[in-house]
């Protein structure tokens, strides 16, 4: 446990360094003024990073992982963007991809539908909903959510309900801090990040997550953008570019879904077992008894059977030893006949 606090406040002194340089800081203008259409122009992001993670199951071990995202723009009002990516962590690899069809305007807010695949860990998740986004000044509230079918392997799947929401601030225009959440079922993590755009188009970025079973996951990396945008601040990027790479934030989520659906079936066979020797005992007790009743009347007619015939006999044997002498002259004595 001491462990992954140490991990936590680590990860925790560089979110809030940077935050305090942010406050000390001065904004910049969100977006320049006028009509800008819902992806600038094709584009992409690389992100790579790796850390550690740790859980009730496994061992603190290395983690690590890459993600891809191409936008590119359907007219001024529309835009597509699709995702991919894999993770490690705690000897389990995921990977998966995301297909996002959106409007948006780049001041106010983005509106869509978004779809995913995430297999790895035991378990695949199948995800679809709506998305949105809203912009505030330096601040952005992100979320997704809707429906999802996940498939334990050898526990067959279930239907849930699932979301990823995230709120942002911008102290700088190339600085993001973050809170977030993430709910697929019953398995719950929150999570904080930071990204830093140390030169354009270069962004440095930390991130901390924990969840269920104990599980806590720290990692840095770094994010490179490309395409035919333009030079611009971290911010722009965010709201005229990219939404967000879902993948990133499924981490941990099927290797916690796996072992949800291996404790309840272990729960399951502990709550079955005494039942069954419950039955067990009966069943024995019955036959038992059962056995022993018909023994016992088994010997004793046997015992009726052998004794009656002798006590007959006995009886007999007794009458003829002790019958009365007859003496027709004089008297018995001695058992024999006086004249006398």
């Amino acid at each position: 446990m001491s462990f992954k606090i140490s991990l936590l406040s680590t990860s925790s002194a560089f979110v809030f360094s940077f935050f305090i340089y942010g406050l000390s800081a001065e904004a910049a203008d969100v977006s320049p003024k006028g009509d800008l259409c819902a992806v600038s122009g094709l584009n992409g992001k690389v992100n790579i990073h790796g850390g550690i993670a740790d859980n009730n199951n496994n061992n603190a071990s290395g983690a690590f992982g890459a993600y891809g995202s191409l936008s590119a723009p359907i007219g001024c009002d529309f835009g597509l963007q699709l995702d991919a990516g894999f993770q490690q962590e705690l000897n389990n690899t995921t990977f998966g991809g995301v297909a996002h069809v959106f409007t948006r305007d780049p001041n106010a807010y983005l509106l869509g539908v978004t779809g995913g695949y995430f297999d790895g860990a035991g378990s695949n998740i199948w995800a679809a909903g709506p998305e949105a986004e809203l912009y505030a000044g330096q601040f952005s509230f992100e979320a997704w959510g809707g429906f999802a079918n996940v498939n334990v392997n050898g526990f067959g799947s279930t239907n849930n309900g699932f979301v990823f929401a995230d709120a942002a601030y911008y102290p700088i225009d190339d600085l993001r801090l973050s809170i977030g959440a993430t709910l697929v079922g019953d398995s719950r993590f929150l999570r904080a990040g930071m990204e830093y755009q140390v030169a354009d188009p270069i962004s440095l970025n930390l991130n901390a997550k924990v969840g269920e079973d104990d599980y806590v996951a720290v990692s840095a990396g770094l994010t490179f953008y490309f395409g035919n945008s333009g030079s611009k601040s971290l911010i722009r990027r965010h709201r005229e570019d990219d939404p967000r790479n879902r993948m990133i934030d499924i981490q941990g989520v099927n290797q916690t879904l796996t072992t949800h659906a291996q404790n309840k079936a272990k729960a399951n066979t502990t709550t079955a077992a005494p039942t069954t020797a419950a039955s067990t005992t009966a069943a024995s007790t019955t036959v038992a008894s059962t056995t022993v009743a018909s023994t016992t009347a088994a010997s004793t007619t046997v015992a009726s059977t052998t004794v009656a015939p002798t006590t007959p006999a006995s009886t007999t044997s007794t009458t003829t030893t002790t019958t009365t002498t007859f003496c027709p002259f004089g008297t018995v004595e001695g058992g024999s006949c006086n004249p006398g």
